[in-house]
């Protein structure tokens, strides 16, 4: 695998650096029940994680209207909000390769679809939240990922070219957004995907202390 020269390694938040898909279907389920739907197991949860809240309470209530689902939105952020790090935590080997990176002089910043003020209290109730120059959220910008405004934003904030920078995630909507903003990606696989989502990602690594392997 040829290794990926970056200066800039931009990271999706949910299944990439945190685990959070039990505190996120906790909410969903509650959510749901408290609008008459039975629960769902975690596993198809999952499978809808990563667009955003409002995208999720959409697939897994197809059914509803815009109102319905805006309200459901409100309800959904008031249950996670206060049950945010209840059972998320770190991938292993997150915090030991992210200082490895901040030694070798690499800028690191997030870009994720979860509401940035959420995003932002993970990380700091983590103990992560001077590890990154920047955090952009769902709510950040005018548009979030798959879109590439947010990835672009990042790179030029940050005062990094695109050949330098690099977008970090489980999904292809990371891939996407990373290719349409011109830089390379890498996916991870022990996320909410899995290798076989991941083929359009220039590199994939099993583990996030795999990303030493193929980051210059």
């Amino acid at each position: 695998m040829e290794k990926i020269n970056a200066e800039l390694l931009i990271f999706d938040l949910d299944g990439t650096l945190i685990d959070s898909s039990h505190d996120i279907a906790w909410a969903a389920n509650m959510t749901m029940k408290s609008m008459g739907y039975d629960g769902l197991d975690l596993e198809a949860i999952k499978e809808s994680i990563g667009w955003g809240v409002k995208p999720l309470l959409e697939k897994l209530m197809p059914k509803e209207g815009p109102e319905a689902i805006e309200a459901a939105r409100g309800r959904f952020l008031e249950l996670y909000g206060g049950h945010l790090v209840v059972e998320t935590y770190l991938y292993p080997g997150v915090r030991e390769t992210i200082e490895y990176f901040l030694a070798e002089d690499k800028k690191i910043a997030i870009v994720t679809n979860k509401p940035v003020k959420l995003a932002v209290r993970i990380l700091a109730e983590l103990g992560m939240d001077s590890q990154f120059l920047l955090v952009l959220g769902g709510d950040s910008l005018a548009n979030k990922k798959p879109h590439p405004e947010p990835v672009e934003k990042t790179f030029t904030s940050l005062g990094v070219s695109p050949s330098l920078s690099v977008m970090i995630g489980d999904s292809p909507i990371d891939c996407e957004a990373g290719k349409s903003a011109g830089i390379k990606t890498i996916g991870v696989t022990y996320g909410y995907r899995g290798h076989e989502e991941l083929t359009c990602c220039d590199a994939v690594v099993d583990s996030f202390p795999g990303l030493k392997d193929v980051i210059l």
